[in-house]
């Protein structure tokens, strides 16, 4: 981006700055060859300068029941860290993730709500994202026991249908 930008200027600033052929002036008077310095390079330092503000962090779901949801972010230049806390106002939170990836995915929570944001930070300043909020309720042991009896049936019938056929062919 910087390069693309200070490409583009230079190229511009050859073609102010270039004597007009057959002389030996320049385009511009000298006092306007500093002006135009001077706001090119303004220009230059201020679309550059600091953070992007808007990063934005979402999730694939708000209430995750499978044990697992994915969190993804864009919208700025990293490298992210990744902060989760028990409290909507982060205090106390903790770095999940530090680096330039995109997303990650969390595993493991036990149930509770979490809170997470995305922060950017470079000598200047710190800039965050939104807050999302996951709830995290795992299905209670009743359901997972009914999901793996219904399971285990269809399993037997499969293998006892399996069993049969194989006789019935010898």
């Amino acid at each position: 981006m910087i390069l693309k930008a200070t490409s583009r200027i230079a190229r511009w600033g050859r073609l102010l700055f270039l004597p007009c052929f057959g002389c030996s002036r320049s385009l511009l008077p000298d006092n306007k060859i500093l002006l135009v310095v001077l706001i090119s390079t303004t220009l230059l330092l201020g679309s550059n300068s600091g953070l992007a503000t808007t990063v934005n962090l979402s999730s694939d779901t708000e209430v995750a029941t499978a044990g697992y949801y994915q969190l993804s972010w864009g919208g700025a230049e990293g490298p992210y860290h990744l902060q989760e806390s028990s409290t909507a106002d982060f205090s106390p939170y903790r770095t999940l993730y530090q680096g330039d990836d995109l997303a990650t995915v969390i595993s493991g929570k036990p149930d509770g709500v979490y809170y997470y944001r995305i922060s950017l930070r470079n000598e200047q300043q710190i800039t965050n994202s939104n807050v999302i909020k996951v709830a995290v309720a795992h299905h209670p042991l009743k359901t997972a026991l009914l999901f793996f009896l219904a399971g285990a049936i269809v399993f037997v019938a499969t293998f006892i249908m399996i069993i049969k056929g194989n006789r019935q062919q010898a």
